[in-house]
């Protein structure tokens, strides 16, 4: 069975967080987050489907006759002399194999994305105290001013 492409699902979360980064707010709904990740799994599946069009799975000569197509079930049938036959999976190897694409590309999105929005929301707290805690110089400087002229006023008034 070929294996579950993951490159319509990282360019998707590419677009996604170059959209946030360029947007003024930085955040996304969860709705849209979980519809742009189904988009992505959609895609990933058609783009695994015609993978598996282009290269079908193997077929591997057996015993018998006919063909085992590697993977599957792991149940035996009756044969005819050669004693038992492994039933293979057959037409279900498609549909587990575009399922598992369907899978591979929203679990992609989810956690490409999920993951930057959380160590966004990290690091944007952190330069949030960050920049409470440390002043711009002349900010400090007019702090400064104003009040040794405050103590220069109570020392005239006394």
């Amino acid at each position: 069975m070929p294996v579950a492409p993951i490159i319509v699902p990282l360019i998707i979360a590419g677009l996604v967080l170059g959209s946030l980064l360029a947007s003024q707010t930085h955040k996304l709904s969860k709705k849209r987050l979980l519809g742009v990740s189904a988009v992505a799994g959609l895609l990933n599946m058609a783009d695994a489907y015609i993978v598996y069009t282009l290269f079908p799975a193997t077929t591997y000569p057996r015993f018998g006759g006919g063909g085992f197509t590697g993977g599957g079930s792991a149940g035996f049938t009756g044969g005819s002399s050669s004693g038992f036959q492994f039933r293979g999976a057959g037409a279900s190897s498609e549909s587990s194999f575009l399922i598992l694409s369907f899978i591979t590309g929203l679990v992609i999105v989810l956690a490409v994305v999920g993951i930057a929005l959380v160590y966004a929301r990290h690091k944007g707290g952190q330069s949030q105290e960050e920049a409470e805690g440390s002043k711009p110089e002349e900010e400090t400087k007019l702090e400064e001013e104003t009040e040794e002229n405050k103590l220069e006023e109570q020392i005239k008034e006394t």
